[in-house]
């Protein structure tokens, strides 16, 4: 199975592509699309849905985790995940991938066995359950890692009794 997990968001959007074989993880590809602030609203929403589609036909994604939004103080930033959550998931539909969410809490609670985890602790947990050597970078993308991680082990009954 090939998962492609997102971080959504309007500046930077995280990529994580993990293939799944045999109860294995296997890290593919994270990157990070960042759009121009000099770009309309609309124009970085497109390199945003293309972006995405581009990596869902690159990897072959069978389905899209995406970290659900998180309802901040700051209103005018909300609004603006959401839509880069919106064409990350029409990026998916006109796919036909299906779209799973997660919420940062479950996100963490599955990775790192703590809802309240520190970002540190989040990202610890991607590489050791990746077995790589360093974080990934940028930040978006180890996240985005996370998310396709916790849909894997949220699905996985044997992954988690080891």
């Amino acid at each position: 199975m090939i998962i492609l997990g997102i971080d959504p968001g309007t500046a930077e959007t995280g990529l994580g592509v993990i293939e799944v074989v045999d109860g294995k993880i296997k890290l593919l590809h994270h990157a990070c699309i960042k759009t121009k602030i000099a770009d309309t609203k609309p124009a970085r929403l497109e390199f945003i849905f293309e972006e995405v589609g581009k990596t869902v036909d690159q990897f072959g994604a069978e389905i899209l985790a995406i970290e659900q939004l998180f309802f901040n103080t700051n209103a005018k930033s909300s609004s603006a995940v959401g839509q880069a959550m919106g064409a990350v998931m029409l990026a998916a539909a006109k796919r036909k991938i299906p779209v799973v969410e997660y919420s940062p809490l479950a996100i963490k609670k599955n990775l790192t066995g703590y809802g309240w985890a520190k970002k540190p602790q989040l990202q610890a947990a991607v590489r050791k359950i990746l077995k790589i050597r360093k974080i990934p970078r940028p930040q978006h993308a180890a996240d985005a890692l996370a998310v396709a991680i916790c849909h894997y082990l949220c699905h996985d009954q044997a992954f988690r009794s080891k």
